[in-house]
């Protein structure tokens, strides 16, 4: 019983010693917004300290964005910010992308790229094909890869696809699957699914298929049924919709009852 309470005692001492700010984050870690906002209303009531006090609020609008309370916690942000927390930028990008204020974000993501964060290149590019402007979205991922990062080849493919440019698709897709992105085989099956290459499409899905994609499965039965060959496809289907895939189950089914 002593050590019980003498653990008691230092769990205390060192709620005490933390501070009202290391407490709030300690609370939103735990998913306990209610105390969170408490203790870092406190904490920006008790910081002295600039940065103190903007990381005070930039936790708090934290707080607010998790809960969707958007305009308590753009004030938070902006706040933080007047306090020099520059991670604030990315929340209010993220924030404003929530809720399809594409300008503004696009100007957050802008800022936190100028304060040296290059990965929210990623989230300025994802606006822009949000916003179906593809000629920025391509810049803004070939620049990605400019900086060294080759996850960017698949979402140039994904740019290029959409626009039917299908032979710069096809070279990416490539690239992607040259630096290590298995996903990207599903993705050139289909490309060569809607160009009717079903042999090449094959090829690629079988490939996804032994990385895993349940999807890949779905798309091997589809590619055999339309070209009736029925039992390849049960093969794929009952695979498919043994992954959980119910439209596979549904043709399985279908095939069941049919006799193959």
């Amino acid at each position: 019983m002593k050590k019980l309470i003498l653990l008691a005692t230092i769990a205390l001492s060192f709620a005490v010693q933390a501070g009202s700010l290391e407490i709030g984050k300690e609370y939103i870690k735990n998913k306990n917004y209610e105390q969170a906002e408490k203790y870092l209303l406190k904490a920006i009531q008790e910081e002295n300290k600039k940065e103190k006090k903007g990381d005070a609020y930039n936790h708090l609008g934290i707080v607010y964005l998790i809960q969707s309370k958007y305009d308590k916690a753009e004030q938070m942000f902006l706040k933080a910010i007047q306090n020099g927390d520059k991670e604030s930028y990315k929340y209010l990008g993220v924030m404003y992308d929530a809720q399809k204020k594409y300008d503004k974000a696009e100007q957050m993501f802008l800022k936190v790229i100028q304060n040296g964060d290059v990965k929210a290149y990623y989230n300025l590019g994802a606006i822009y094909l949000l916003q179906e402007k593809y000629d920025k979205a391509e810049q803004t991922f070939l620049k990605i890869i400019q900086n060294g990062d080759v996850k960017g080849y698949p979402y140039l493919g994904l740019i290029y696809y959409t626009q039917k440019k299908y032979d710069k698709a096809e070279q990416m897709f490539l690239k992607a699957i040259q630096n290590g992105d298995t996903e990207a085989y599903y993705n050139l099956g289909i490309l060569y699914f809607h160009q009717n290459k079903y042999d090449k499409a094959e090829q690629m899905f079988l490939k996804a298929a032994q990385n895993g994609d349940v999807k890949a499965y779905y798309n091997l039965g589809a590619i055999y049924y339309n070209q009736n060959r029925y039992s390849d496809a049960k093969k794929y289907f009952k695979i498919a919709a043994e992954k959980g895939h119910q439209e596979a189950a549904a043709y399985y089914n279908k095939l069941i009852k049919e006799g193959y």
